[in-house]
């Protein structure tokens, strides 16, 4: 028995080696449907499926705020609002918050800029992490003094975990000592490396306040029915006793799914985008098969003629299956793993647990097993075909058009359809997605963003009191850039455009309405700016005048307001000497609108332009430590972007610096966007080739069965060129019936890649139109090669064979 499978195999590797261009072919297809399939489905299994590796992390929920009037929800929670869930509810075993950015430290005299966050005592308890040096704080004993820190924190700057501890770190002009030590791999929330203790209460108590997010560990047994069954008695009893209160709820999401809720469409979208290009695969292959079973059928007459039994004949049709998935399944290795680093490279950044993505094994193990047995099915069935013909009119013939063929054509015909409308949905969204794109980096941003450098500072926060010195501080440091060679305009904002994200808040309008809790008042972004800033970001101004230097501490409160706000508020009204009173810091007193700006898309190039206050940094003056320092420069961008980071490293050792240049913020902006186009243009593209493989394929099956038939008609005076039209025929007018369908089908999908995608352009004729003409053009040239070669048939030789 052994000896006949090594006979076998053997014949299998003849027969393959024979076949190049089949056996080619084939293990590309396998490779990039195995290797792509890999990729993305290991992706998805780390960010969306894998538990997280906190203990009881099934336990672990996010406390939210669901605006009932809005339809929304945010991963936040209003100061005693969180301290009302934490006094109030018993499904919970604890309860902390925390908040998380990039700040600064010092230590040793010198300030780092890096990820940390604030965390009430309990943090550690609810995310059941165990120091590797040191302690948790403790919430019998809090003090605000304590600070935790990373394995790779500590050994990095003390030389190892144990060192750390005890050592002193200064934040916010306040000393705080080291304590514990947090174990390599936990980085919640935002990848931090320092954890800085907060109050065991948050320090703003307003319900409208949602500067803190909370996390709560259930008790054992407790399911999330539960838990949100006991928050919505408790957000009714919040609802009657505070007006803030009263169109909102509360609302536990488990932890994994706050996570990765931000990225959870693309992914998705992605997993059904590989899964399409693997049945596209299964598909061609079973095409590939069909080609090579016309050349096949005759020497399987053959062997059964001479005596061959039909296990001989599986065995090897599974040996060379077998071959041809382990050979397809080594190539999607190439593909695989090159495929899954640019994709971790070019995520977005809020992509969850990409350092923790390895290839999945099973993944691999499952496409390998789908693939083998879509070769063998495949195989098997033009094998079994043959073995029932009979010997004797295989050896004189070979097949012509029967009832079975017939059928079989209209199956094979029906798989294009299939494969030609699938194809066309995914490009036309990939289309569409290209042309926003192309739109989006031509609309204007509000502001001139060439030659800027953008510098993210962070210096120690002042005493209480002294919240003007830190004004003074940024002013010395934005005097020495302005002075230094190259630098032509310089001003700070809290959060210049594109590069940063801003604080927004309800405002009232004088005469109007009347900011208090319970009012519905409308939301503007508002941000403190220095009288420099309009200029050096080339923002114009349309009405009234900028801020000055006289709108000092001493002054009236004023504030310069967008176009966008103007145009929303005071329609047909002039709105400068109009007041407003929002509840970003002073909400008891009123500001003077002095002028109105052209408006700014502060998110990203896709974003809508915002309503948008500026007020002066010297009447917000407690915002000064942690402003952006906007430089424009007549140079280069990246050099100028360099060197005065390391001015500033060299003259202002206090302050944490992080440097980049605008069109580099704009291009990590737009990186979401770019990653997802990017991705399905390559479905797509790959799609087509491979329809346009599966195309080629029936067509040279076809031309095979007729090749007696096309003799005939060359014999009875038929010329080349109808052959050729006749081919083109039959296959443009398959993939029509494919593009017909792929447009019905996007049409219906529209809203669903809507929902994945983010919002998507009306009915865009050209998009469809580029991508119908790109997969009828690939349709065209695959069926045009078969039908050349069909033309090419010598009829005397095929009359003779027959």
């Amino acid at each position: 028995m052994l000896t006949l499978w090594i006979q076998d195999l053997r014949y299998a590797l003849r027969q393959l080696r024979r076949s190049g261009s089949f056996t080619a072919a084939v293990i590309l297809t396998l490779a990039v449907g195995i290797g792509l399939n890999a990729a993305i489905f290991t992706i998805v299994d780390c960010v969306l499926l894998k538990p997280l590796g906190y203990h009881d992390a099934e336990r672990i929920y996010s406390i939210d705020t669901r605006f009932l009037d809005e339809h929304r929800s945010v991963a936040k929670l209003g100061g005693e609002d969180y301290f009302d869930v934490a006094q109030g509810l018993h499904s919970l075993d604890s309860v902390a918050y925390y908040s998380a950015d990039q700040d600064a430290v010092q230590l040793n005299g010198k300030s780092l800029y890096l990820r940390m966050a604030g965390v009430s005592p309990r943090f550690g308890e609810v995310m059941g992490v165990e120091p590797v040096a040191g302690r948790l704080f403790r919430p019998d004993e809090v003090n605000g003094t304590e600070a935790l820190v990373s394995e790779a924190f500590a050994r990095d700057r003390f030389g190892s975990a144990q060192a750390a501890v005890g050592r002193p770190l200064d934040f916010n002009q306040k000393s705080r000592t080291i304590v514990g030590v947090l174990p390599s791999g936990f980085s919640f929330p935002e990848k931090s490396e320092v954890w800085i203790e907060l109050p065991a209460r948050p320090d703003t108590p307003s319900r409208t306040a949602y500067n803190q997010r909370a996390i709560g560990k259930t008790k054992p047994g407790v399911s999330a029915g539960q838990l949100n069954a006991e928050l919505a008695t408790l957000s009714r009893q919040l609802q009657t006793a505070y007006p803030e209160d009263k169109e909102k709820a509360l609302e536990a999401v488990s932890l994994q799914d706050q996570i990765v809720v931000g990225i959870r469409p693309l992914l998705r979208l992605l997993m059904g985008s590989a899964a399409l290009v693997m049945l596209i695969v299964c598909a061609n292959i079973g095409h590939l098969q069909l080609v090579r079973s016309t050349r096949m059928q005759r020497d399987v007459s053959i062997r059964a003629a001479l005596g061959a039994t039909p296990a001989a004949v599986v065995r090897r049709v599974v040996l060379e299956s077998l071959l041809l998935a382990l050979a397809g399944c080594a190539a999607a290795l190439l593909i695989a793993y090159p495929a899954l680093r640019v994709l971790t490279l070019m995520a977005p950044p809020e992509t969850p647990r990409l350092a923790d993505v390895n290839l999945n094994a099973a993944v691999l193990i499952f496409s390998f097993i789908a693939s083998l047995a879509t070769m063998v099915i495949t195989a098997l069935a033009p094998s079994w075909r043959s073995w029932r013909a009979n010997p004797a009119t295989a050896l004189k013939q070979e097949q012509t058009s029967s009832s079975e063929s017939r059928r079989s054509q209209r199956l094979r015909d029906g798989l294009i359809v299939g494969q030609v409308a699938l194809t066309l949905t995914l490009s036309v969204a990939s289309v569409l997605l290209v042309r926003q794109m192309i739109a989006e980096a031509k609309q204007s941003l509000g502001f001139d963003a060439g030659h800027l450098v953008i510098l993210d500072t962070h210096s120690p926060y002042p005493p209480d009191g002294q919240e003007q010195s830190a004004v003074a501080r940024l002013q010395a440091l934005m005097d020495t850039i302005a002075h230094t060679p190259g630098v032509t305009d310089v001003g700070a904002a809290e959060g210049v455009p594109i590069a940063s994200d801003i604080p927004d808040a309800g405002y009232a309008i004088r005469g109007r309405s009347e900011f208090k809790p319970g009012a519905k008042l409308p939301w503007s972004d508002i941000q403190a700016v220095t009288p420099g800033f309009f200029r050096t970001m080339r923002i114009p101004l349309l009405q009234g005048r900028l801020l000055t230097d006289s709108d000092g501490a001493t002054g009236g409160g004023v504030v310069v307001i967008s176009q966008e706000l103007a145009r929303e508020q005071f329609p047909g009204v002039n709105p400068i000497g109009q007041q407003v009173m929002n509840g970003w810091g002073a909400p008891s007193k009123w500001w003077t609108i002095v002028g109105v700006v052209g408006s700014v898309r502060q998110t990203s190039a896709a974003s809508p332009t915002e309503q948008t206050m500026y007020a002066p940094l010297a009447q917000m003056p407690f915002r000064a430590p942690g402003m952006q320092i906007a430089v424009r420069t007549h140079g280069n961008t990246e050099e100028m972007a360099q060197s005065l980071e390391r001015l500033i490293l060299r003259r202002y050792p206090l302050v944490a610096v992080s440097a980049t240049t605008m069109s580099d913020a704009i291009g990590e902006s737009s990186r979401a966007e770019r990653f997802r186009t990017m991705l399905l243009s390559c479905f797509a593209g790959i799609s087509i080739l491979l329809a346009a493989v599966g195309m080629y394929g029936v067509t040279a099956y076809t031309v095979a069965q007729r090749r007696f038939e096309i003799a005939l008609r060359f014999a009875l005076g038929a010329r080349r060129g109808q052959i050729v039209a006749m081919t083109l025929q039959h296959g443009v007018g398959v993939a029509g019936v494919g593009i017909a369908a792929g447009l019905v089908l996007s049409f219906a999908l529209y809203h669903v890649f809507g929902s994945l995608l983010g919002k998507l352009p009306g009915f865009d004729a050209a998009s469809y139109a580029i991508a119908v003409l790109a997969v009828l053009a690939i349709s065209t040239a695959a069926v045009l090669i078969p039908g050349r070669r069909a033309a090419q048939v010598e009829p005397m030789q095929v009359l003779r064979g027959e």
